[in-house]
């Protein structure tokens, strides 16, 4: 097996044809990470650059090209269909990719193989995932990938210590096409060794832990903790989807001391009304009580709020905007928190969001996920909430609107910098100073586009939505 890594390659189409030249694959697997930054402000599709790639691989071989990753997962007969890849492999596929790989090389049928799809006579057949175990133990990542050009950027080294989300959040695909509902927990002793293994060989900046939702079950984030402070050496971690609950003194008394000085909290809003909508798994009290705790302590959190899912009004953007000024904003000391505001939910399909927007006619039956549609509360006038947004973000240097990832140059310069002046990672954390110079500097509102509203109205449009969001 050789994997060749095409993130960071200007050459990528020459370095296609002498890798495969060189190796003479029997077939080659695409792992499409992504397919869209999920950021109604500023939309970006990877499907075409992905079906490029596709598309150069064709030119030079005629081998079977098999598509997987999460991505691909989440709208398996469209990225198949718009890819023109030969197979797909949707939600885990350690196991359904060498059966696959086996079927094609003894001519046999895959139809059997849970989680793999392929269109056979103009119809899409896909065999359900199978979800009854995690047999990953050491995956080797840097043994196939040089991680150092992810380092420069301010990437860690990516951990995975459970699958499966017993969450139910309406708008998540997690818990149902990607890794099903059933938690599926590593031993904490599995983990730690992968994780002494890397450091030893590889020497990573940090860590970062991948889970849904990192704290649950919390006796499992608990016992790695406790694990990696058995060890004799120390690293530095953090966490994408850390959840208010059960985020207490004692749980980051321990992450500190295991070397957490930075994580990532998703509780999408601050009204209650919006966390039961969300449906979430948690309450405006367990969120209030997080963020207490975390103001004691020296950690940087990077918050995520979605606005405009079912039944958000002007009122309950405000809670979070509320919420954001009296707890997350440090007017004292350092660390920072930092707020990320989106407008506007990405709609996956097989979700319960799917639904409602079906029926509240945001999208229809024919409506295509890979050309990204989006739900807004009708609920919600729109001109003011982009005011209140815009005026919050003018104030406070904690928060990030959705637009700003229009200006990825300051991402790459804050990576340059980081990285030759070795500042601390995640590099995420710097960027309330740098909003804080551009207040001074009174060039905040100056990067801030005019034409939100209508680029909004213009998005639903053309998805096919009719309704009174429009108006105006």
């Amino acid at each position: 097996m050789r994997v060749v890594d095409l993130c960071f390659r200007s050459d990528r189409e020459a370095l296609l044809r002498r890798s495969i030249r060189e190796f003479s694959p029997q077939a080659i697997g695409i792992s499409v990470r992504n397919i869209d930054n999920a950021n109604m402000l500023y939309p970006v599709s990877y499907v075409p650059d992905a079906a490029q790639v596709v598309r150069q691989i064709k030119t030079i071989t005629d081998v079977p090209v098999i598509l997987g990753g999460s991505g691909a997962s989440l709208s398996p007969a469209e990225v198949l269909k718009q890819l023109r890849g030969d197979h797909i492999v949707v939600a885990d596929g350690e196991r359904s990719l060498v059966q696959l790989l086996a079927a094609l090389e003894e001519g046999r049928s895959p139809a059997t193989i849970p989680g793999v799809g392929y269109f056979s006579g103009g119809q899409f057949h896909l065999t359900p995932p199978s979800f009854d175990g995690f047999e990953v133990l050491n995956p080797g990542l840097g043994k196939w990938i040089d991680m150092r050009p992810y380092q420069k950027v301010g990437s860690s080294y990516n951990v995975q210590t459970k699958r499966g989300c017993r969450f139910k959040c309406i708008y998540c695909t997690y818990n149902r096409s990607l890794e099903g509902q059933i938690l599926r927990l590593r031993p904490a002793e599995e983990v730690v060794d992968e994780i002494e293994e890397v450091l030893m060989k590889y020497r990573p900046d940090s860590f970062e832990f991948v889970d849904s939702v990192f704290n649950d079950p919390i006796e499992h984030s608990v016992g790695i903790l406790k694990e990696i402070l058995r060890r004799p050496w120390k690293t530095r971690f953090t966490a994408m989807g850390v959840s208010p609950r059960h985020v207490d003194s004692h749980l980051l008394d321990l992450m500190w001391k295991a070397g957490f000085t930075s994580f990532m909290m998703t509780p999408e809003s601050a009204s209650e009304k919006m966390i039961r909508s969300y449906r979430k798994g948690f309450a405006l009290d367990d969120l209030i009580r997080a963020a207490e705790a975390l103001k004691k302590t020296r950690f940087t959190v990077l918050w995520y709020f979605l606005i405009g899912g079912p039944g958000e009004t002007n009122g309950t953007l405000q809670e979070s905007l509320d919420f954001t000024e009296k707890y997350l904003v440090q007017k004292h000391r350092p660390p920072y928190n930092m707020a990320n505001y989106f407008l506007g939910v990405r709609i996956y399909p097989n979700t319960r969001l799917w639904e409602i927007a079906l029926d509240e006619k945001y999208i229809n039956e024919h409506s295509n996920p890979l050309e990204q549609i989006w739900y807004i509360s009708e609920e919600l006038d729109l001109a003011r909430a982009v005011k209140q947004m815009i005026a919050a973000a003018n104030r406070f240097p904690e928060i990030c609107l959705g637009f700003d990832e229009k200006y990825l140059v300051i991402s790459k310069i804050i990576a340059f910098l980081g990285d030759l002046l070795r500042m601390p990672k995640p590099y995420w954390r710097h960027y309330w100073g740098a909003n804080s110079l551009l207040l001074k500097a009174g060039l905040r509102s100056a990067l801030q586009p005019r034409n939100i509203v209508p680029m909004l109205r213009s998005r639903l449009e053309q998805q096919g939505y009719r309704g009174r969001l429009l108006d105006g």
